[in-house]
């Protein structure tokens, strides 16, 4: 009767030896899975970034060639930019304020103050958000202050 037991122990054994393994190959699976999809939106924020600082660096040039003879200021720039095969990827929008030495244009809405310092500033806010190409929604914003 004693090796009848044994050979019962044996099974068992032999049986939470394989559910433990299995166990272990489902995890692995599930971890590769992941960790790819994590890769992927690192890499997709990293692009929202670098986008950011490019657009804020646009509204800069922008502002600085604009016409503002006329009374007018530049307010908002908005950019969409495309994949390689059109479908649009990123929004990005930019939004101007500024604090004007000296006097501010007529028809220039968005005047935070008019001062007596050395140069006109601007307050840029860059908001880049994602066009659904992502598991994950992804939204960058920046503010920063730039001289004119």
């Amino acid at each position: 009767m004693y090796g009848i037991k044994r050979r019962g122990f044996a099974m068992i054994l032999a049986i939470f030896v394989v559910v433990l393994v299995a166990g272990g190959g489902a995890l692995l699976l599930s971890n590769a899975s992941v960790a790819s999809k994590s890769v992927s939106d690192n890499y997709l924020r990293a692009q929202a970034e670098l986008l950011n600082e490019s657009a804020t660096e646009f509204a800069v040039m922008r502002a600085q060639g604009f016409d503002t003879s006329g009374g007018n200021c530049l307010e908002n720039i908005n950019i969409t930019v495309n994949d390689a095969t059109g479908h649009a990827m990123f929004d990005a929008n930019v939004t101007i304020r500024y604090s004007f030495r000296g006097t501010a244009p007529a028809a220039c809405v968005n005047v935070l103050a008019v001062n007596t310092l050395k140069e006109t500033t601007m307050l840029i806010d860059t908001a880049v958000t994602d066009r659904n190409i992502s598991t994950e929604p992804i939204r960058v914003h920046k503010r920063t202050w730039q001289k004119l």
